[in-house]
């Protein structure tokens, strides 16, 4: 009765929620590339260079999360989750978790100064992209993670260390870095051209770009320094979790249906694979899994913003589910789907990969679970 009844997608939204997930889908669907077929962008692109990312602009995407005082909207966690959830069905591919959210949630918690207001009103309107680099080469997301350091000369600053993985790194002209000074743990803008930044990129199993970032005597001004990032960073790292666990749900949920439809159409023994009822417990037990990290990851996005501590826990609580049932969703679809499951012509594959990158940021599985049961102690 489940396989028959419950396989199809959830609609519990309230209505600016639901005209608001109307108006993406309908972009997507139209003008966004389906994700298998799609070249591999070069790895010096600049992310926040392309059409799309310019019509999310016009659309009012980029300021959604942003404050007023910048051209935002001030949206709420929730109306994030739904821009989220499809921009997983489609595996869009521009920056928006990365910097519009990561970046744009860490900003929004800086000290108000020209440098910051002028930041979130160009990310705002488009112009401007900056990407987060936080993490060194042997560490997890932590607030201990930022190895670099800084220190005053002159007027300004000498940053040295090396970040890892920055994400869409190598050809953001903006990289927002954590560096370790006298006052404790600042956050630095720096330019791409500056003196002593170099930056290799690579190609990501998902098929976004990553970037080693070294830091050898680089100097910046001394107005670089935006503040201290310490409980802003992460608060903007929660935010950005319980987004990227809506964005697994929307992937979660298209390879269930892609499942679903495939199991139907293919036919074995005289008969479609879907008439199976060993088959039909299987797509139950996807659906389950999908369900039980939709409703930690909906819990968290509708959890009380004042209430650091409790969105903290349930951030955490959802990442370490969603990466749990992303896991099971993917190995079952592609075994349903035989071999063709693994190949490029088919978006089963890209749907997987980008669910396998999407638990190992910002923490795996393994790293909320622990940081769950310290947060339940405290």
């Amino acid at each position: 009765m489940i396989a028959k009844l419950g396989l199809g997608a959830p609609d519990d939204y309230a209505g600016d929620e639901r005209a608001l997930d109307d108006a993406v889908s309908r972009y997507l669907q139209g003008e966004y590339p389906a994700p298998a077929g799609r070249p591999a962008p070069p790895v010096d692109a600049d992310p926040a260079a392309t059409p799309h990312w310019r019509a999310f602009a016009g659309m009012g995407l980029l300021g959604l999360g942003l404050p007023a005082s910048a051209g935002g909207m001030e949206a709420g966690l929730p109306e994030l989750c739904v821009l989220m959830q499809q921009f997983g069905r489609h595996l869009v591919t521009e920056p928006y978790d990365a910097s519009t959210l990561l970046c744009g949630q860490l900003l929004s918690r800086m000290p108000e100064g020209e440098a910051v207001r002028a930041l979130l009103a160009g990310m705002a309107e488009g112009a401007a992209a900056p990407v987060l680099a936080h993490a060194g080469p042997d560490s997890e997301w932590a607030l201990d993670a930022a190895q670099a350091t800084a220190e005053r000369q002159g007027d300004g600053w000498i940053l040295n260390g090396v970040k890892r993985r920055v994400p869409h790194g190598a050809g953001a002209s903006q990289l927002l870095v954590t560096a370790r000074d006298e006052a404790g743990l600042g956050l630095f803008l720096v330019q791409a051209d500056a003196p002593g930044l170099t930056r290799e990129g690579a190609l990501g199993l998902d098929g976004r770009i990553h970037a080693d970032v070294a830091l050898a005597g680089c100097r910046v001004p001394g107005a670089a320094r935006l503040g201290e990032a310490g409980a802003a960073l992460e608060h903007a790292a929660d935010i950005t979790r319980v987004a990227l666990c809506a964005e697994a749900l929307g992937i979660m949920q298209a390879l269930l249906e892609a499942t679903r439809d495939h199991v139907a159409a293919r036919r074995q023994f005289g008969q479609a694979l879907g008439g199976f009822q060993a088959l039909q417990h299987r797509l139950v037990d996807m659906l389950l899994a999908l369900e039980q990290a939709r409703s930690l990851t909906w819990a968290a996005a509708r959890s009380d913003p004042d209430d650091a501590p409790l969105r903290a826990r349930l951030a955490s609580a959802a990442k370490a589910r969603c990466g749990q049932a992303a896991r099971y969703i993917s190995q079952q679809s592609i075994q349903l789907h035989g071999a063709i499951g693994m190949t490029d012509e088919l978006s089963v594959g890209h749907y997987v990969k980008r669910l396998l990158a999407i638990e190992y940021t910002l923490g795996d599985t393994r790293h909320h679970i622990n940081r769950y049961r310290q947060l339940a102690r405290a």
